[in-house]
């Protein structure tokens, strides 16, 4: 079966009941790629900082007790400055 494109639509010739079919289905209005490109940035963003995050308190916890008095924390202040790290960054 031969399938040729329309000129200027969504649609696939002899392709009835399938998402090309035309009509609202299977396309995205400007605005919803929008939407769709602002949620994909919040995932990024937030996989990012998770990232830091858990790299930071791998790095902390890894430090010996002399280290961390050097930099001036201690071993169980390490999540309080993680979380004031969290929240320093979604400002």
């Amino acid at each position: 079966m031969h399938f040729r494109l329309l000129k200027n639509t969504n649609q696939i010739a002899g392709m009835p009941g399938t998402a090309f079919a035309g009509g609202a289905m299977g396309q995205t209005t400007a605005s919803e790629g929008l939407a769709l490109v602002a949620m994909l940035r919040r995932v990024l963003r937030d996989t990012a900082r998770r990232w830091e995050r858990n790299r930071t308190l791998s790095t902390l916890n890894a430090m010996d007790d002399r280290l961390l008095q050097d930099i001036g924390l201690n071993r169980k202040d390490i999540p309080q400055y993680i979380r004031g790290m969290e929240s320093f960054s979604r400002r």
